[in-house]
C-alpha cells in the first residue's frame, strides 16, 4: 500500500522536472534581449579592455605586444604620483564635507515645520541639472574678471583670484563645485533615514532629561549608519567615476595637471594621445582601486553600522 502511495509521487516530481527542462527555451527567448544587451555593451567590452590592456596600440596600425608592460609604465611614470595625490585629495576632500552637510541639512529639514518641502524642494534642484551646464554656471561664477565671486570680493575689499587657472585654489574650487552638485542627492536620502528612526526614542530621551545634541548623538547618529554607509559608497563612486564632466568642462587637468584625476587622465591617454592600451591599464587599475575600496567598506561596516 505504501509503494502504490509512494509511485505517483515519483511520477509527479518526473513530470515536474520534465515540464521544467522544456520551459528553458521559452526562459532563454524571454532573457535573450537583456542577455544580448548584456554581452555586447558591458560583458564583452569588459574582457576586450583587459586585452587592449596589454597591446601598445595606437587605435590606428596594428598592435604591439607587450604584456604587463602598460602597468609597470604607469608606476613608473612622473603623473602617477600627482595622479593618486590629486584623487584622494578630491575625493577625501569632498566625501567629508557631503557626509556632515548632507547630515545637518536633512535633520534641519525634517524638524522644520512650516515651508519643509519647499525647502526640500529649493535642496533638490542642483541634482536635475545637467552637470555640464552646471560645470559651464560655476565656471563663470568663478571668472576672473567678470564672475560673481570675485566681483564679491572686491566689494569686501579684497583681490581677484584666478581660481581655475590657479594650482592652489584650482582643485578646492573644483570640490565646492562638486559638494554643491552631489549634496542634494545625500540629503534626501539621509532624510528617508531619519524618517525610519522611532519617534519614540526621542520621546522617551526628553523624559530622561537629554538635550538636543545629546539626541542628536547617542540616538540619531547609529541608527543611520546604514544611511551613512550607503552614502559614502555612493558618493565614492560618483567622485571616482563621475568627475569627469566637471574637469572636462572647467579646467581640462590644468593648471599643470593640478586638477588632473584618474577618469579624466584616461579620457586623454585614450583620445587625445591616442595610447588606447595605457588608458585601458588605467581603467583596469582604478577599477580595482574602486574594488578594495569597496570590500574595505564592507568588511568595516560591521565595527559601525548598526542594522537594529
Amino acid at each position: 500500500m505504501a509503494l502504490s502511495q509512494a509511485m505517483p509521487r515519483v511520477r509527479q516530481r518526473t513530470r515536474f522536472r520534465l515540464g521544467a527542462n522544456r520551459d528553458w527555451p521559452w526562459a532563454l527567448f524571454f532573457l535573450a534581449p537583456n542577455l544580448i544587451l548584456f554581452l555586447v555593451f558591458f560583458a564583452y567590452p569588459i574582457v576586450y579592455g583587459l586585452y587592449i590592456s596589454l597591446f601598445d596600440w595606437k587605435i590606428i596600425g596594428p598592435k604591439k605586444w607587450v604584456g604587463i608592460g602598460n602597468y609597470v609604465d604607469f608606476f613608473g611614470d612622473d603623473l602617477t604620483r600627482k595622479l593618486l595625490w590629486n584623487s584622494i585629495y578630491y575625493v577625501v576632500g569632498s566625501t567629508v564635507p557631503l557626509i556632515l552637510l548632507s547630515l545637518g541639512i536633512a535633520t534641519l529639514l525634517n524638524t522644520v515645520v512650516y515651508g519643509k518641502y519647499a525647502w526640500r524642494g529649493l535642496y533638490f534642484l542642483p541634482l536635475v541639472s545637467s552637470p555640464v551646464a552646471a560645470a559651464a554656471v560655476w565656471k563663470w561664477l568663478y571668472a576672473k574678471d567678470q564672475g560673481l565671486i570675485n566681483y564679491a570680493f572686491v566689494q569686501l575689499g579684497g583681490d581677484r583670484i584666478d581660481w581655475l587657472y590657479n594650482t592652489r585654489w584650482a582643485l578646492p574650487s573644483l570640490i565646492l563645485m562638486t559638494i554643491w552638485q552631489l549634496l542634494p542627492f545625500n540629503t534626501i536620502v539621509y532624510l528617508a533615514g531619519l524618517q525610519e528612526v522611532p519617534r519614540s526614542l526621542y520621546d522617551a530621551a526628553e523624559v530622561d532629561g537629554a538635550t538636543g545634541w545629546r539626541k542628536f548623538r547617542d540616538i540619531t547618529i547609529p541608527l543611520v549608519t546604514p544611511t551613512t554607509f550607503f552614502v559614502i559608497m555612493i558618493t565614492l563612486f560618483s567622485l571616482l567615476f563621475g568627475s569627469f564632466d566637471i574637469i572636462n568642462v572647467m579646467t581640462q587637468g590644468g593648471p599643470i595637471d593640478s586638477t588632473n584625476v584618474f577618469v579624466y587622465n584616461i579620457y586623454q591617454n585614450a583620445f587625445k594621445f591616442f595610447r588606447m592600451g595605457y588608458a585601458s591599464a588605467e581603467a583596469y587599475l582604478l577599477f580595482l582601486v574602486v574594488f578594495v575600496l569597496t570590500l574595505g567598506n564592507w568588511a568595516l561596516q560591521k565595527r559601525w553600522v548598526h542594522y537594529e
